[in-house]
């Protein structure tokens, strides 16, 4: 039975791709689940930032270094801070 429902899976896969360029289909996805991954790291490094600017005793540099931002983005973080 799962044999069956496999095989049917696979030559639907299969026949999918070559009438509407499964692979193109397949990368566009892929390429969307890559940028929420992206922006869910984003967040969590300015968050992270953020933390760093609240305990005030790292430099903008140190808290670009541990967290992988820029010290643009960092500076922003921290004109923000003070807003």
């Amino acid at each position: 039975m799962i044999r069956e429902i496999a095989q049917k899976y696979e030559n639907v896969q299969k026949g999918v791709g070559e009438i509407m360029g499964g692979a193109l289909i397949e990368t566009e996805a892929r390429t969307i689940l890559n940028q929420g991954k992206s922006e869910g790291i984003s967040e969590t490094k300015k968050k992270t930032a953020l933390r760093m600017l609240k305990i005030g005793k790292l430099t903008i540099k140190e808290i670009a270094e541990c967290s992988e931002l820029s010290m643009a983005e960092v500076e922003q973080l921290a004109r923000l801070q003070i807003m």
